[in-house]
């Protein structure tokens, strides 16, 4: 009846020759390897890309929404096609513009958008665009959501292209910054524009459908001038993790090795209760995902370093093995990634760094402890160990370095790394605390009072172009279960620069 009902025709042959034309009509569109959209270009299905056609703008329905200082709370809806709505607006061609594009799922009211918005405002007279395209997002279907980032990057482009012709603003002011597939359609859109626009910020670019693409289906350095990406969930789907390991940027970030973010381990029901019920179970789920958004937002406002260290990968961070800047250069992430100075051709340059599980999230400096157990001493499963860090300008929190049980043998170096949130200046002195795992069932355990016996502990502090070492001799009858023992730099013949 709704096929008949599209005809509006009276004679019964005109119904059945109307439906029959509409149903090939259906069939057709639904086996399609093409669709265009005036003034966007076309767009295939398949091969590298999504085996999807984007919906139609009309479907989509992408809104420009401009924040600036005059109007910083009351969004400006401006278009492309629209020259009234650029004119009327506070829109200034003489300002810097800073575009914000959320990922599947999202809209225009994501916390990420409000908070960026707000954080870039205050510290700078820009424009802030904010791309909403909820109408194509908000879909179970992730394949068609995929499928519908081409569309809206190349509307992004023609409004680009469209201020550039109408108010003679240079590509050398656009910034785009996109969380998830926010930061594949920032790609699109870069690679529309000649020249490229001046930088793309990536929040954890999603990984299901780019992964392993070719540079045109996801984000690479070619589609801006600067490209710098912030990974922080780059588990296999399989696992549950929504963002790219793979490095798409000019300088790629991972804190906490980028898969894995402290603070994000908490139970549904931690969240819950912190968060609600609704957006609680939501960031369970998308905790890892988000923090990119997270710490991209503090440092607008911070004036931590966010400094990050090149580094072949994560393991080898986590062994100490890179403690100084090398060739690579260390590297600021955040909103003044742009600052950094790079070297000719230098692109996928990966850097690493820790950060706290909470806000203020920033670590100013990042140190290396080993601890070498004596050649005579006694095995020790250790449970828990803990070290606090003091120096001249300072002291750490206090850090657990071993949360699972560790066996810990004789004559062996055992490495951590412990990032502060204080510049501690030059280290003095470290507390440490263990707990050995007990064996419960095991009398023989229970009245004991086992020993750590270390032959010394080192702590570096990594630096620019080096890195300073202080040693510390632990006492001959050893470091007490339980019990947290102050080492002292100096036992060992003193501190050591090198």
């Amino acid at each position: 009846m709704r096929i008949f009902k599209k005809c509006g025709f009276s004679s019964n042959m005109e119904h059945f020759l109307c439906a029959f034309l509409v149903l090939v009509g259906v069939v057709v569109a639904a086996n399609a390897q093409q669709v265009c959209y005036d003034g966007l270009g076309c767009f295939s299905r398949g091969g590298d890309f999504p085996d999807a056609l984007p919906q139609s703008p009309g479907e989509i329905n992408t809104q420009f929404l401009l924040y600036t200082r005059n109007n910083p709370a009351t969004e400006q809806s401006i278009m492309y096609d629209d020259s009234s709505s650029v004119v009327n607006s506070y829109f200034d061609s003489s300002k810097k513009i800073k575009i914000l594009i959320h990922g599947y799922m999202d809209d225009k009211t994501e916390e990420w958008l409000i908070l960026a918005r707000e954080a870039i405002l205050a510290r700078e007279d820009v424009n802030v665009i904010v791309v909403d395209w909820g109408g194509g997002a908000n879909s179970i279907n992730y394949i068609q959501v995929a499928a519908n980032t081409r569309v809206v990057g190349a509307q992004i482009a023609r409004l680009i292209t469209y201020l550039m012709q109408l108010t003679f603003v240079s590509e050398s002011s656009v910034h785009l910054i996109g969380h998830s597939l926010g930061a594949h359609i920032s790609g699109y859109a870069g690679e529309r524009l000649q020249p490229r626009p001046a930088r793309i910020t990536a929040l954890d670019a999603a990984e299901p459908g780019f992964q392993g693409m070719p540079t045109h289906v996801r984000l690479d350095p070619s589609d801006a001038m600067f490209v710098d990406a912030i990974h922080t969930d780059g588990e296999s789907i399989l696992a549950l993790g929504f963002g790219m390991s793979q490095a798409v940027g000019h300088l790629d970030f991972y804190p906490n090795g980028g898969s894995e973010q402290p603070g994000c381990e908490q139970s549904i029901l931690d969240f819950i209760i912190s968060e609600g019920l609704i957006d609680g179970s939501k960031y369970f789920v998308t905790c890892n995902h988000k923090r990119a958004s997270r710490l991209f937002i503090e440092s607008i406002s911070s004036n931590c370093p966010w400094l990050g260290y090149p580094c072949s990968d994560w393991e080898a961070f986590q062994a100490g093995r890179c403690l100084s800047c090398g060739a690579a250069g260390c590297h600021r992430m955040g909103y003044e990634a742009d600052k950094n100075t790079l070297s000719a051709g230098a692109q996928n340059v990966k850097l690493y760094f820790t950060t706290e599980g909470e806000s203020p999230y920033c670590h100013r400096e990042e140190h290396r402890v080993s601890l070498t157990m004596s050649a005579g001493a006694d095995s020790r499963e250790v449970q828990e160990m803990y070290v606090t860090l003091h120096g001249t300008g300072g002291s750490s929190q206090q850090v657990m370095v071993v949360e699972d049980d560790k066996d810990f043998e004789p004559g062996q170096t055992y490495v951590f790394m412990v990032g502060t949130a204080e510049d501690l200046g030059t280290v003095t002195s470290v507390d440490i605390q263990w707990e050995e795992d007990d064996d419960w069932y095991n009398p023989f355990t229970w009245f004991n009072s086992p020993t750590l016996v270390l032959d010394r502990l080192t702590v570096d502090t990594a630096g620019l172009n080096t890195f300073s070492t202080a040693t510390f001799c632990s006492s001959p009858n050893g470091l007490a279960e339980g019990q947290t023992i102050s080492l002292h730099v100096g036992g060992c013949g003193g501190p050591i620069t090198g």
